[in-house]
């Protein structure tokens, strides 16, 4: 085999395993539970958890956030919109999953019942 033939052989079997692979998926999307299965941001915590358990540790938590809304009012004879704002608490839910030594330890976020971010922690605990 000459160097040519080598260089578009080894083009095209990267390029295949790219498409294989597919797209990288985000720290934040989601991850893959112990028991192989896959959890996304926007899935409920009921699905989390039948999905991979029990989690090691949650902690809830009250935040509060700022919500704007638009409003209309007659005033002076004319409709006129304004922007309003209004602080809301917020419950959010963080599950911890340490799945040992081998993995990193992932830190689930739920606010309203649905996951919204996965974070990645150091590795995890070794197995007593």
């Amino acid at each position: 085999m000459n160097s040519r033939t080598a260089i578009l052989f080894l083009s095209l079997s990267t390029a295949a395993a790219a498409l294989v692979a597919g797209p990288a998926a985000r720290a934040d999307d989601g991850f893959r539970c112990e028991s192989g299965r896959l959890v996304k941001v926007g899935d409920r915590t009921y699905d989390v958890q039948s999905k991979c358990g029990d989690p090691d540790q949650v902690v809830q938590r009250t935040e509060k956030r700022t919500v704007r809304h638009k409003v209309r009012r007659w005033v002076n004879g004319v409709w006129e919109e304004v922007t309003e704002e209004q602080e809301v608490d917020v419950l959010v839910d963080e599950w911890t999953y340490d799945m040992g030594p081998q993995r990193l330890i992932r830190r689930l976020f739920f606010e309203n019942d649905r996951l919204f971010r996965v974070s990645t922690g150091n590795r995890g605990a070794p197995v007593r």
